[in-house]
């Protein structure tokens, strides 16, 4: 028998493009319900724009969805959030913890300004996320939690630092998190994807020398697409991962193994 979300809701923030719509749309696909919680409701890569917005893709499956323009560094705008799908969905069951920023840029060189505006982003989102979608969760007999932390949360990086310390500090709240809800009936895990084709990626992805750069660190000849991350997604949202909670799934075509 295979997987069944059938009834599920599932919020997903930065679901409007990249990983966050993959995952929204492979839930959808086992028959989730969807909250696409983003800055905006546009995809960015032409593919995506050409099949049209998460929520579309999501109701032409024959599912319900809706979009909350949500920033997750706002505490108020996520305390909205987490009400408005629970009020609108009768509940939520699933929360993913996907939206993120790039932060380049060595320590010597990385301002103040931009240090908070990562870690607020990739850290302090998930982290409110988490709190206000807690009491909905608990509530429900499947509660999940997915943390998208990144191979950047192990493998440091001399030219990546902010971000990389932001992805670390998620995979401790992933831990954390489950040490706490385990005895509530919620699991929390992440998923550490490598490479994947997305808007953030697609600068070194469409550039010959930077691709083959990133390939020759895989163990697979190719790169993830979003819908790749969206499976484990699906696994960890299901009953079938009912046993394992507080792990991170490395989804990364093998990077960590060299």
């Amino acid at each position: 028998m295979g997987i069944d979300l059938t009834d599920r809701t599932a919020v997903v923030t930065g679901g409007a493009a990249g990983i966050g719509r993959g995952i929204a749309i492979e839930l959808a696909r086992e028959g989730a319900d969807i909250v696409v919680a983003d800055l905006d409701d546009e995809p960015t890569l032409p593919e995506e724009k050409e099949r049209g917005t998460t929520v579309e893709v999501v109701e032409e499956m024959g599912h319900e969805a809706e979009f909350v323009k949500t920033d997750v560094t706002d505490e108020n705008q996520v305390s909205s959030l987490m009400d408005v799908a629970a009020e609108e969905f009768a509940g939520i069951d699933i929360l993913v913890n996907n939206a993120g920023i790039a932060g380049r840029g060595k320590a010597s060189e990385t301002t103040l300004e931009f240090w908070n505006k990562v870690l607020a982003v990739n850290l302090t989102g998930p982290f409110l996320c988490a709190k206000h979608a807690i009491p909905y969760l608990v509530e429900s007999d499947q509660g999940r939690i997915i943390n998208i932390s990144s191979q950047g949360s192990k493998r440091a990086s001399g030219t990546n630092t902010a971000y990389c310390i932001s992805k670390a500090g998620i995979s401790h709240l992933t831990r954390s998190l489950a040490a706490e809800l385990g005895s509530e009936g919620v699991n929390v895990n992440g998923i550490m994807p490598g490479p994947v084709r997305t808007e953030m990626m697609a600068d070194v992805l469409d550039d010959p020398e930077q691709r083959q750069t990133y390939l020759d660190q895989m163990c697979v000849d190719y790169y993830g697409v979003p819908e790749d991350i969206g499976r484990v997604a699906v696994f960890l949202a299901s009953e079938d991962s009912r046993y394992v909670t507080g792990h991170e799934v490395a989804a990364e075509g093998g990077w960590l193994v060299n």
